[in-house]
C-alpha cells in the first residue's frame, strides 16, 4: 500500500484535470482547424524562428545567464568532441534501425548508453568544475536520461513535481525554445520525454484517466485505435490519415492531449518546410497553453497518446 501512494497522488490529481484544461480545449479548436488547413495543402502563416537555430537568444534556464547566445548544438568549447560523441551515443536510442522514439529501450540498453556517454564526456573533461556552463541542453539531456534508467519506474510517477530543479529547464526548454530550434541542435529532448512517458506506463494506475487523455468519447477511442494499429503495421500513412480523420470527427475536445497527438501525425507527413515549421510552432503554442507547471508536465508524460515519440519523429529530419 505504502509504494502506490505516489501513484495515488498523482491519480488525485489527474482527476481534477479536465475541468482546468477547459480553456486549452477551446483554443485548441482553432489549432486542430489550422492543422486541417495544412493537411490541405495551405501555405503557412509567417514563424517567428530565428534565422539561426544553432545558437538562438534564451533568457535562463537551460543552462546559461539571460540573454546569453546558447550553443544548443555543443560545436563549440573545450569539450565539444566529448558532447558530439555523447550525443551520438543519446541518438542512436531514437534512430533506425538501433532504436525508435516509439519503443522503449531495454534496460540494459539504456544502462549502457549512459555509461558509454558518461565515459565520453569524463575522458573530455566535459562535467568538470572548469566547464559549469558548457552545453546546457546537453546536460540536461543527460539528466533525463539517468532518470530514465532508475531501477524502479513507480519513482517515475511524480517525477517533476518533485524535482524542480530538473523541472524548471525542461520546461524552458519545451515551452521556451523553438521546437525546430531543438531538433536542429540533435540533441533528443522529446525521445528522452517518450521514454520517461514508456517508463510511467510500466505502472499501469500511474497513467492517466481516460477523461484526462480524451478517451471518454468516440472521437478519441477510434482515433487511438486507428493510431496503434496504423503504428504496429509501420504505416506512416495510415498515421496521419488517422490523425486528419480525428481533427475532423466530433468530438468534446476536453482533453488537449489526444489534439495534440493528432497535430504531431499531421507534421510528420507535411513535405513544404515552411508548413511543417508552422506546425511545430501551433504544436508549441498549444503546448505553452496546456503545461505551464511541473505538475501539469508530469500529467502530460503520464499519457497513453504517443504524443512524445511521434513529435520526436517529426522532428528528425530537422537534426544536424
Amino acid at each position: 500500500a505504502q509504494a502506490s501512494a505516489p501513484a495515488a497522488a498523482h491519480a488525485a490529481t489527474r482527476e481534477d484535470t479536465p475541468t482546468a484544461m477547459a480553456p486549452t480545449v477551446r483554443r485548441l479548436t482553432a489549432l486542430c482547424a489550422l492543422a486541417a488547413a495544412f493537411r490541405a495543402g495551405a501555405q503557412s502563416s509567417g514563424n517567428s524562428l530565428v534565422d539561426d537555430l544553432r545558437t538562438i537568444k534564451l533568457g535562463g534556464g537551460a543552462g546559461g545567464a539571460a540573454g546569453d547566445d546558447l550553443d544548443l548544438a555543443c560545436n563549440s568549447g573545450k569539450a565539444a568532441a566529448g558532447w558530439q560523441a555523447a550525443k551520438k551515443v543519446f541518438r542512436s536510442l531514437y534512430v533506425a534501425p538501433q532504436g525508435s522514439p516509439l519503443q522503449l529501450p531495454d534496460k540494459q540498453v539504456l544502462a549502457a548508453a549512459l555509461d558509454k556517454a558518461m565515459s565520453e564526456l569524463k575522458a573530455a573533461g566535459a562535467l568538470s568544475p572548469e566547464a559549469p556552463d558548457e552545453c546546457g541542453l546537453g546536460k540536461l539531456c543527460l539528466q533525463l536520461l539517468s532518470v530514465a534508467t532508475v531501477e524502479d519506474p513507480l519513482v517515475l510517477v511524480p517525477l517533476f513535481q518533485g524535482m524542480e530543479q530538473l523541472a524548471s529547464p525542461v520546461l524552458t526548454t519545451l515551452l521556451d525554445v523553438p521546437m525546430v530550434a531543438t531538433a536542429v541542435s540533435g540533441w533528443p529532448l522529446f525521445g528522452l520525454l517518450s521514454t520517461i512517458n514508456l517508463r510511467k506506463a510500466q505502472v499501469p494506475e500511474a497513467l492517466n484517466s481516460e477523461a484526462v487523455d480524451g478517451l471518454n468519447d468516440d472521437a478519441g477511442v477510434l482515433f487511438i485505435a486507428e493510431l496503434y494499429a496504423a503504428l504496429q503495421a509501420a504505416d506512416i500513412g495510415g498515421v496521419t490519415r488517422a490523425g486528419a480523420a480525428y481533427l475532423q470527427r466530433p468530438s468534446s475536445r476536453a482533453s488537449a492531449l489526444a489534439p495534440l497527438t493528432a497535430l504531431a501525425t499531421q507534421a510528420i507527413s507535411i513535405e513544404g518546410v515552411q508548413d511543417r515549421l508552422s506546425v511545430f510552432q501551433t504544436m508549441q503554442d498549444a503546448l505553452k497553453q496546456t503545461i505551464g507547471s511541473a505538475s501539469e508536465l508530469d500529467i502530460a508524460l503520464s499519457t497513453r497518446w504517443p504524443l512524445w515519440g511521434l513529435t520526436q519523429m517529426s522532428l528528425d529530419p530537422f537534426a544536424g
